[in-house]
């Protein structure tokens, strides 16, 4: 809802990197302020948490928290040989006498 008005149609967010953003800031948040300064978001009632929500998702990047689709999976030639060819039986001693006659 905060860049709603800036987005292109389609877009869509992806909740592994909203979860990775909220983890990495909560973690520092933690660190720099203790719990007990923490404001009483539990006291607060449920527009007014929103609000605050709202405002707080108006400094993301939308580009940080995209999603990423991947493109179509490209088809590899085939890695084995026809049927015939497989099945087809070269005796050894033919294929010795062949490479002596190649030879000068």
């Amino acid at each position: 809802q905060a860049h709603r008005e800036r987005l292109p149609e389609g877009w869509e967010a992806s909740p592994y990197h909203l979860a990775v953003q909220i983890r990495s800031r909560y973690e520092g948040m933690l660190v720099a302020l203790p719990v007990e300064h923490w404001p009483a978001w539990a006291d607060d009632s449920a527009s007014t948490l929103a609000q605050r929500l709202l405002a707080l998702a108006r400094h993301i990047k939308p580009s940080q928290v995209a999603t990423s689709k991947r493109g179509p999976k490209v088809d590899k030639p085939k890695a084995w040989v026809d049927a015939a060819t497989a099945r087809a039986h070269v005796s050894t001693d033919r294929l010795i006498k062949a490479s002596k006659s190649k030879r000068p």
